[in-house]
């Protein structure tokens, strides 16, 4: 194997020099990791527990050929390429997270400016599919009031009212689009009388 030189490092060609990485090399007194070729000028060093760009025409290595050295060094390399990945990781979901968080403030301004009259309701709908947000869409309430009787079979008064405050309620399993989180009763004016 080739080992990287500075010699090597000025005259292979970028796709030559890509080869040969990662590669262990000494700079100055210090070893360091060659990572990856940037561009045909470029290439990026972990060196001095920092990941770099140095240019090859300033750039003085020598091969490190101790294979206890070289391994140390990888390995130095690799731990701080894993705390770099962590520490992308973390700040790209923040990111995910803030950017979000922006598009629903944006949408819900345009949405509360058409509410207040600024936007009329096509200029809201354009704009909404314009930049992929969800479509704007009212919500109807429902108000109602049922009254109605039954009979039971021979029971106490008491039992009859209770029953019927623990488990009179509407049915709305029929209707359609009924969001069931939204759905309030409340059962009163019970009369119960023998009949």
């Amino acid at each position: 194997m080739t080992e990287l030189t500075t010699e090597a490092l000025r005259t292979l060609e970028p796709q030559d020099l890509a080869a040969l990485l990662p590669a262990a090399v000494q700079i100055g007194d210090a070893n360091a990791v060659v990572l990856r070729v940037i561009d045909p000028d470029l290439i990026e060093v972990y060196f001095a527990g920092r990941i770099t760009a140095y240019g090859t025409k300033v750039l003085e290595i020598q091969p490190v050929t101790d294979p206890v050295a070289r391994e140390a060094a990888l390995r130095d390399a690799a731990e701080a390429l894993s705390i770099c990945r962590q520490v992308a990781i973390a700040a790209h979901a923040d990111q995910r997270r803030s950017h979000t968080e922006l598009l629903k403030m944006i949408r819900q301004y345009a949405v509360d400016r058409h509410e207040d009259g600024d936007i009329c309701r096509e200029g809201l709908d354009d704009f909404l599919e314009s930049f992929n947000f969800m479509p704007y869409a009212t919500r109807v309430r429902v108000e109602y009031t049922i009254t109605g009787s039954y009979e039971v079979d021979p029971g106490g008064k008491a039992a009859a009212e209770e029953d019927a405050l623990k488990y009179l309620q509407p049915d709305l399993s029929g209707l359609d689009d009924v969001d069931g989180d939204t759905s309030t009763y409340e059962v009163s004016d019970i009369h119960v009388s023998e009949v």
